[in-house]
Formats: C-alpha cells, sequence, structure tokens
C-alpha cells in the first residue's frame, strides 16, 4: 500500500515492526504449545532439533535479530550551511561503499531514516547529507544531537548503475547531490553532472560545492533563486547529446524523477530512478 506507506511512514514503520515480532513470538508459542500438546514420547529437545518449523523459525529469528545486533549508538559532526541542509560526519570504523545507504536513529524502537553515504575516496569514515523536509530531519538540523543511533551494515542503496555503460549524465535536484556524489568522486568512468538547486553555496557551503566541482569541473549547477526552476527534461536531453552519454541516472524527488525518465525513455534514452518503494 504505497499511499498508506508514504502518507503515514511512522505508523507503518512500528505496525510493521511490533506486529511482527508479535507474530513471531507467537508462532514459538503455538510451536511448542502443539508439541505439548500432542504427548511426544521423545524428549522435547530431540523433537525441536528433528522439526522443520522450528528450525525454520530459527532461521527466521536470527535473521531479524542480525541488524539489532550491530546496533550501537556512535558520535557525530553535524555542519549546517544553511537552516535548510545539515551535513553529518560520521567515523566509527565503517567506511561504505559508493552507492550505499545507511539507517539512523535518535529512537532505535520507534523510527528510521535512511541516507545515501558519501564516502571520501582517500580516508576512512562518510557523510550523509539531509534536507529539511519534516519534522524528524527539521529537528536533527535544529538541535545537532551528538550522538544517533546505527545498526546493520551499509546496504546497496542507488547501485552502481553506471558500469553498465561506458558515459553517463547523472541528474540532480537539491539534496539529491548526496547519492550523486560518491560515484562522481569515484570516477569509475566518464560522467556529467547536471545539478538544480537553489543558491548552492548559500545552501549546502563552499566545500562541499568545491569539491563538487573539483570532481566535475565542466559540471552545470542551475541556481533556481538567481534563474527559476528549469526544464529538466530539456537539460538532461541536451546534457546526454553534448557529453556523448548512453545513459542517464536521475536522483530527485517523486514526481521529477518520473517526469525526466519517461521524457528521455520515451526518446528511447536509457534513463534510470529509484522505483519509490521501498
Amino acid at each position: 500500500m504505497p499511499n498508506i506507506r508514504r502518507k503515514y511512514h511512522n505508523a507503518f514503520e512500528r505496525t510493521h515492526r511490533f506486529a511482527g515480532w508479535s507474530v513471531l513470538i507467537l508462532f514459538w508459542v503455538q510451536t511448542f504449545s502443539l508439541a505439548a500438546s500432542t504427548n511426544q514420547a521423545i524428549p522435547l529437545w530431540q523433537w525441536a532439533l528433528e522439526t522443520p518449523q522450528v528450525w525454520m523459525l530459527t532461521i527466521m529469528t536470527f535473521s531479524i535479530l542480525l541488524p539489532w545486533l550491530r546496533l550501537r549508538r556512535v558520535p557525530v559532526k553535524i555542519s549546517t550551511p544553511s537552516s535548510h541542509v545539515a551535513l553529518l560526519t560520521f567515523d566509527y570504523g565503517v567506511t561504505p561503499f559508493a552507492g550505499s545507504s545507511m539507517s539512523i536513529s535518535r529512537s532505535p524502537l520507534l523510527e528510521w531514516h535512511h541516507f545515501a553515504n558519501v564516502p571520501w575516496p582517500d580516508k576512512s569514515g562518510y557523510r550523509l547529507t539531509v534536507s529539511r523536509a519534516g519534522d524528524w530531519t527539521g529537528k536533527l538540523i535544529d538541535d545537532k544531537p551528538s550522538h544517533l543511533w546505527v545498526k546493520g551494515v551499509p546496504t546497496a542503496g542507488v547501485a552502481n548503475i553506471e558500469v553498465l555503460f561506458k558515459r553517463v549524465v547523472y541528474v540532480a535536484t537539491g539534496s539529491g547531490i548526496g547519492p550523486c556524489l560518491p560515484h562522481l568522486l569515484a570516477k569509475k568512468l566518464p560522467m556529467h553532472l547536471v545539478w538544480s538547486t537553489r543558491s548552492p553555496r548559500k545552501t549546502y557551503g563552499d566545500e562541499l560545492v568545491d569539491e563538487i566541482l573539483a570532481a566535475q569541473p565542466d559540471a552545470l549547477i542551475w541556481d533556481t533563486d538567481e534563474n527559476g526552476k528549469p526544464d529538466m527534461v530539456q537539460l538532461a536531453y541536451a546534457a546526454y547529446q553534448s557529453f556523448g552519454a548512453e545513459a542517464v541516472i536521475c536522483i530527485a524527488n517523486q514526481k521529477l524523477t518520473r517526469q525526466v525518465v519517461y521524457g528521455l525513455e520515451s526518446r528511447g534514452i536509457p534513463a534510470f530512478g529509484a522505483i519509490w518503494d521501498s
């Protein structure tokens, strides 16, 4: 039910978590209640070892527990170039791969939020770019906590689709630059960036913009405060033609992503974006 998940994300997440755990516990109780009521002639431990559903429940339980076994509260450095964006820096012994994401939380039992990792090519740790897009992100930007919770391991987010092609164009809007940046820094193949955002240096800071330009000197950075909102399909198509690219990867909001992907695919151009079904 994508609409319900999107509108009531926290309620969906908590229902999924606590109802799922409750059902799993009920399965364990049911399994051993059944064993006790059938008056098995063999010892309970032997019956458990020889019963397939016990092994299945064990595997399911371990799978659910595994990410939580890696739960930890880690230090974070938060800088806010503007009231719209926070740049989070982590260095607790984990250096994720380009194209991965990590979930963070302030209340690990209640809600988790996923963001694309931005690792450095030459040092440990990683960064996250967080835009003000709701109560949780707004509070994070305003409060700047010294520690956050993480669990599990970095998982594939924006996968390395670009390696399927010889030349690609990345199209990003706003904080969508975050998922694009690690791929631009990795430089696995020729890439061209088209980034539309408001006042990039004022919003994201000189350091981040300079890092982007160092990796992409010919990047097209469209300032929406100065030039208004552009036709992203037109910009993407022009960049695709001028750069001689084989594909376009778009990281933006749901409406614009679908608009760009449809606009390019209808012209016979391979285009990729998030499926918005996580």
